[in-house]
């Protein structure tokens, strides 16, 4: 959602199924919203799908990821190490 109130859409161009004991290892993805175990690298499944749909939602309640920061790099140890905070 941008500053006016409009929402973006998402493009699904990389996506592709996943079937249950399949795991998916393309680095890709908006750095904010990006899974643990995505940035783990081990491989993942569908589970870090809902991890980013609840990034989304927690953005939409509190203005910006649970996670967020300038730097990239503290970013990504934040959200495996981090813990989540409701403020």
């Amino acid at each position: 959602m941008d500053d006016y109130g409009n929402v973006s859409l998402t493009d699904f161009g990389m996506a592709r199924v996943i079937r249950d004991g399949e795991l998916a290892n393309t680095f890709c993805g908006t750095p904010e919203y990006l899974a643990p175990e995505v940035l783990a690298g081990g491989g993942y499944d569908k589970l870090a799908d809902w991890w980013s749909l609840g990034i989304l939602a927690y953005e939409m309640m509190f203005g910006l990821p649970p996670f967020y920061n300038k730097s990239q790099s503290t970013m990504f140890k934040l959200i495996k190490e981090g813990e989540l905070k409701f403020s």
